[in-house]
This record gives C-alpha cells, structure tokens and sequence, in this order.
C-alpha cells in the first residue's frame, strides 16, 4: 500500500492544463489591453468620431491585428474589465463568448472562473 505524503502538493500539481492556459490566455488579453489604454491616451482630445487603431486584445501570443474604433467605442468595452474588443476570427470560445458586433471587430466578455478572475486582477484602470 502506498503512504499519503505528509504535505499537500503544491496548488501548480493541481491545477489542470486549461486552467494554465485560460491563464495565459488572460495575462496575453491583459497585455495587450496595456498597450491600447497608453494608445487611447496619446488620443485624447481628439474627435469622438474619429478612428484610432488599438491591437486586438484577444489572448492569441503572436496576433498582431489592429482594430478601427472610436475612443467611444473603446470607452463602451471597457465599461467591464471582462470585455475584450477583438477581431472576429480571434474569438476563443471556451474562455469567452461574444457580447456585441460590429463590421469591424467583436466584444467579447470572460466566462467566469480563472479568464474573468485573471482580466479583473489585470485591469489598469482597477
């Protein structure tokens, strides 16, 4: 018979291999939403109705796609540190689910769990 170890493993043995990537897929989101907060302030002042380019914040680690929105645009995605703006294409299903569409890109919010919980820790604005 084997013998319990007298310690309890490390919570990284225990965690499944989605839960890592839902992770890295939320740090890869949250980077990228770095990125477009300093973009969206080198933008301020300029017309509401003018676009600006923003990288897609989907959790893809090589995606270097930028999306046209307006600062208002933006403004209404990250009204929930959940909601991502991403291109159409780039939308990972079992961590996300799409929200509102546009020609241009999609919102996406974070199923809960370890995506919302790793995108709210992340958030810049929080």
């Amino acid at each position: 018979m084997l013998a319990r170890p007298a310690f309890d493993p490390p919570s990284e043995y225990s965690v499944s291999a989605m839960t890592r990537r839902e992770e890295r897929v939320a740090r890869n989101e949250a980077t990228s939403r770095e990125i477009n907060e300093r973009i969206e302030d080198a933008h301020e002042g300029d017309p509401a109705d003018d676009y600006v380019r923003v990288v897609c914040e989907c959790g893809q680690e090589s995606c270097d796609r930028l999306i046209a929105i307006t600062i208002p645009e933006y403004e209404r995605v990250r009204g929930d540190s959940r909601r991502f703006a991403v291109v159409r294409d780039h939308v990972m299903g079992d961590v996300e689910r799409v929200v509102d569409e546009t020609e241009r890109f999609v919102v996406v919010v974070k199923r809960e769990g370890t995506p919302a919980e790793v995108t709210s820790e992340e958030d810049p604005r929080s």
